[in-house]
This record gives C-alpha cells, sequence and structure tokens, in this order.
C-alpha cells in the first residue's frame, strides 16, 4: 500500500493523549477529515498516514519512519501502548491497527524533554565518568601535595614552588569536573543576580580543549566588570556552551579562518552575551526558522538552538542571530535583564 508524504526520518514533539499512550482508532477512520492517523501492520511497519497526518508532519518539518522501531523512544512507547495485545512486536500474526495521534501543535514540555534526553544524555555519562575516574585520582594527588608542602620538602624553595603549581593544577581539574556536572544537570531554574563575565569565562574554559583540537582560536573580549545580570548561573552555562558547540560545528568544516569571539556588553537595562564566528554565516532563508525544532543549518538534529532559546525564555531572556558579522560569520546573541549591584 502506497505511503503519501515519507520524508527522510526525523524525531517529533508531539501531545500524546491521555494516560501516555495514543488513542487506538478503527482503520477507517484514517479516510475522517481531520484525523491524525497512523496505519501499522502487524509487524510494526508503516504502512498508511493519513492526510490531517501527513500535513501535520510536513508542518513540523518532521518525516514518517518507515516502521515503529525508528520511531523516537518516548513516541514509541505512545505508540506501542495503543497496539492490540500480541500483535505488534510479536509472532507477526493479526492485522491491521490504527492509531490517532493529537498531532496540531508542539507541546513544548515534551519538546524539551526530548531535546535534553537526547542533547545532555552523553553529557551526563561523560560527568559521572570524569567524577569516577578523574576526581579520586585527582584528590590523592591534592592531598600527598599537601602532606609533602607541609613535611621537609616544604621548605625547599624550589620543591615547594613545584608543589604549589601542583596544587594550582589539581584545583583548577576539580573546578572544571564540578563545572562539568553542572553542566549536565543543571536543574530547576533558580534566578539571582550572576556575573555574566565568570560564567563567559568558565564556558570558554570548558570547550577550550575542543577548540585547539578543531584548530579554532577562541577569543574573548568582556565588558568592564562586574556585569551582573538575573538569571540562572547552571542554565545560563548551559545555553552558551549549546551556542559555542555550535560555533564549533559549523567551523570544523570551515576552510577559512576559524575564529570565535565571546563578548559580553551592558545596553541599558539589558545584559548581552556574543557568540560571534568567522563561518559562512546563515542563509537569509533560514533566518526566521533557525530556532524551530528540527531545523539544522550545520547537519545536526535541529534541536541545540531551540533547547538554548527555551533555557533563556525560562530565565525571562531570550536569543537571537544576526545571519553576518564582522568576521564573516553569524552572531548569536544571548540577552538577559540586568541586575542592579546592592549599595
Amino acid at each position: 500500500m502506497e505511503r503519501p508524504g515519507k520524508k527522510s526520518s526525523r524525531s517529533s514533539g508531539l501531545r500524546e493523549g491521555a494516560g501516555g499512550g495514543c488513542d487506538p482508532v478503527p482503520c477507517a477512520a484514517l479516510w475522517d477529515e481531520g484525523r491524525a492517523v497512523l496505519l501499522f501492520d502487524a509487524r510494526g511497519e508503516l504502512v498508511q498516514v493519513s492526510p490531517e497526518a501527513r500535513r501535520t508532519l510536513e508542518r513540523l518539518g518532521v518525516g514518517c519512519p518507515d516502521r515503529l522501531s525508528e520511531f523516537p523512544p518516548a513516541l514509541q512507547a505512545a505508540l506501542r501502548a495503543s497496539a492490540p495485545k500480541g500483535d505488534e512486536g510479536g509472532s507477526g500474526k493479526g492485522g491491521l491497527w490504527a492509531v490517532e495521534l493529537p498531532l496540531r501543535e508542539v507541546d513544548p514540555d515534551w519538546l524539551r524533554g526530548m531535546a535534553e534526553a537526547e542533547q545532555m544524555a552523553a553529557v551526563g555519562q561523560l560527568a559521572a565518568a570524569v567524577a569516577q575516574e578523574i576526581g579520586g585520582p585527582n584528590t590523592s594527588i591534592q592531598v600527598t601535595a599537601d602532606r609533602l608542602l607541609e613535611g621537609p620538602m616544604g621548605h625547599d624553595p624550589e620543591a615547594r614552588e613545584c608543589l604549589r603549581r601542583i596544587l594550582s593544577q589539581t584545583g583548577r581539574i576539580a573546578h572544571l569536573t564540578r563545572q562539568l556536572i553542572a553542566l549536565a544537570d543543571p536543574g530547576r531554574v533558580k534566578l539571582a543576580p550572576v556575573e555574566v563575565n565568570e560564567i563567559a569565562g568558565a564556558a570558554c574554559e570548558l570547550v577550550a580543549g575542543s577548540f585547539r583540537g578543531s584548530e579554532i582560536r577562541l577569543e574573548t573580549e568582556f565588558a568592564p566588570g562586574p556585569v551582573l545580570a538575573v538569571a540562572d548561573r547552571n542554565h545560563l552555562l548551559q545555553a552558551l556552551v549549546n551556542l559555542l558547540l555550535n560555533a564549533r560545528t559549523v567551523l570544523q568544516s570551515w576552510n577559512g579562518v576559524r575564529r570565535v569571539v565571546v563578548r559580553t556588553e551592558v545596553a541599558g537595562e539589558r545584559v548581552l552575551l556574543h557568540v560571534e564566528d568567522s563561518g559562512p554565516g546563515v542563509p537569509p532563508e533560514a533566518v526566521s526558522r533557525i530556532f524551530l525544532p528540527f531545523v539544522s543549518t550545520t547537519g545536526g538534529t535541529g534541536m541545540g538552538l531551540y533547547l538554548t532559546r527555551q533555557i533563556m525564555v525560562e530565565q525571562g531572556g531570550g536569543v537571537r542571530v544576526t545571519p553576518r558579522n564582522a568576521l564573516g560569520g553569524a552572531t548569536f546573541t544571548l540577552y538577559l535583564d540586568r541586575a542592579r549591584e546592592e549599595s
């Protein structure tokens, strides 16, 4: 049976029916006007899509996978819950089954959860590995250096200076580990005055190694401090790292100058944080859509900038793009309300 509207497979953020599943419906509902219905066979193959489902998927920029197992995990669970018992995923016996998806609007919470699961799961695993594999040995080195500093070696000026350098570097490792763990699990938004220059510096420190590995020059131009904004430190750090990683992805395949500049600026009652790159810029036709889910100009999932915008909105701010800057590439700007210093 021909399936209209087939496109490349991509995940979708769709409101699920009550009870965590989608609603099973008679197969005849495929031809009911205004109903978004998918038709599966007993093996979980997607064999037909109703016109309304096709239009909605096109509106979201989401393609139709060939089989149930290719849908994103959260949506798979909802679809499987609607399957007739003993059919999908079972013996392969039985007939066709249809399921209706309430596809008319994107659920921001669902999309946010999917994006975080996709983008942050790897970071969370890395953070846990860092804490276990590096945190323990690093603490041992710190304790040993402290003891040596307090012993006879601490009386020798040259040895004392070496030990202090060791302690300085192990302290830096511990600091980076804590930042990485905070990035992986930023927690709930807690707004407070934060020092934007410090957060920008921390973000640059986190990505500095990967930028060097990609031969990208990372520069900073910070406004005279302190630069205070109303924000959540960990969430702002996450948003900025997202933009920096997006710039790195763009420049990794760029044959020209590879340069990223992070700037902070105070503009009236707003604090601005710019990430400028020297890449190809953003195509004019993509500017109005670049913060929508599943829209990517870098070949990625299309969720990074959407997630960044959501993070900023939760803090009372936002993000905007300048498609062409003085470096030749694009500028992404995070903006927040300015916080006043307490007198």
